[in-house]
């Protein structure tokens, strides 16, 4: 008979705080390592490009690419800043975002809401700093990479979990009421009578929509230029759409057709404005774009001091606001139509990081 064995008596010790802090919050070298790589998305593919994504990105690149210059440009306007800095923005954002970034259809650059949203806030602050009446990107050089270094912040600190808890209602309405507010301040520019004295296309949208039916009798020629290309853009668009479900095995042509609209609709018009203005330089007969500087004019260290900053202080929440959520809901959106997901923590370092850099090249 074996003789009983004795109970082995097992007494766990109480937990610590310092044994949960070296547990959960100690920094060993492969959580570095990982987090590190986590921050350069692009190491994840780049060993597994190949000719056939090179082909497909070189015609997006150069469908996209055309688009974004006369896009570009128009949004600057929007900023009230001169054309040109609408390209620097175009080009510094695409050249670094695809580094850091998990979405693969997003172009990064100037975009509609954020452009109007800049000129609201170069519109308020320019009264209080005077100094920069003639060189308003100084400003916004500074908001961009103080933007950037926030946003940036918020990604490292991986708080993209709140962009979660923002109410896809209000995503819409304020999205629907930027695109409003957009079209309405176009609209005069378009019809030519945005430059009677006392029409400020700035004022709140309703007023803007009041004081363009008051002044609707100073339209000029401006409107023939701005109905005729509004209606190819979308007679063309309507005309692809019925080609491809007439014609299935070619749906693919009538997409980048319709995709190219806008080059094709921007070129024939910078046409006829050659011809029409080519003896009337100083005069246009309708309002023409102006000369782009070529090259990098505006390259320097972004101007960051204590006079803009308390300027545009308190701007700054709701300009946050709107770059992360507008660019987090389009990337997602993108996401969920091709099937794959983003990182909301990656993006806002990615957008971050081209906030940071695009003021020294001038965006």
């Amino acid at each position: 008979m074996m003789p009983e064995r004795e109970p082995i008596l097992y007494v766990e010790p109480l937990p610590s705080s310092r044994q949960w802090v070296s547990q959960n919050l100690a920094i060993s070298r492969t959580k570095a390592v990982t987090y590190v790589q986590s921050l350069f998305p692009i190491f994840t593919w780049i060993y597994r490009y190949n000719w056939t994504w090179f082909l497909g990105d070189m015609v997006a690149g150069v469908t996209v690419g055309v688009v974004v210059i006369p896009q570009g440009m128009a949004y600057a306007k929007l900023a009230q800043l001169p054309p040109e800095f609408g390209l620097y923005s175009s080009f510094v954002g695409c050249a670094l975002y695809f580094m850091f970034a998990t979405s693969k259809d997003i172009t990064i650059g100037p975009v509609a809401v954020m452009s109007t949203l800049m000129g609201n806030i170069l519109h308020d602050v320019l009264p209080h700093l005077p100094q920069y009446k003639d060189t308003p990107w100084v400003i916004a050089g500074c908001m961009s990479l103080v933007l950037g270094c926030i946003v940036t912040a918020l990604g490292l600190l991986r708080l993209g979990f709140i962009v979660d808890f923002i109410p896809l209602p209000a995503i819409a309405a304020f999205m629907t009421g930027s695109a409003l507010n957009i079209a309405m301040g176009q609209i005069p520019t378009l019809m030519g009578n945005n430059s009677v004295k006392g029409f400020n296309t700035r004022d709140p949208t309703y007023l803007v929509f009041g004081n363009f039916f008051k002044y609707i009798k100073h339209c000029n020629l401006n409107a023939a230029v701005g109905l005729t290309s509004l209606f190819l853009l979308y007679a063309i668009r309507a005309g692809c759409k019925y080609s491809a479900r007439r014609w299935p095995k070619r749906e693919k042509l009538f997409f980048f057709i319709s995709t190219l609209r806008t080059a094709f609709v921007i070129l024939l018009y910078t046409l006829i404005s050659f011809l029409v203005n080519r003896n009337h330089r100083t005069s246009p007969k309708f309002s023409i774009l102006g000369v782009v500087p070529r090259g990098f004019k505006h390259m320097q260290v972004p101007t960051v001091n204590s006079d803009i900053l308390s300027a545009v202080a308190g701007k700054l929440p709701s300009a946050i606001i709107v770059l992360i959520i507008e660019h987090i809901s389009i990337s997602k959106s993108f996401g969920r139509i091709n099937n794959y997901t983003i990182n909301p923590n990656q993006e806002l370092i990615a957008i971050g990081i081209t906030n940071i850099f695009g003021p020294f090249f001038g965006a």
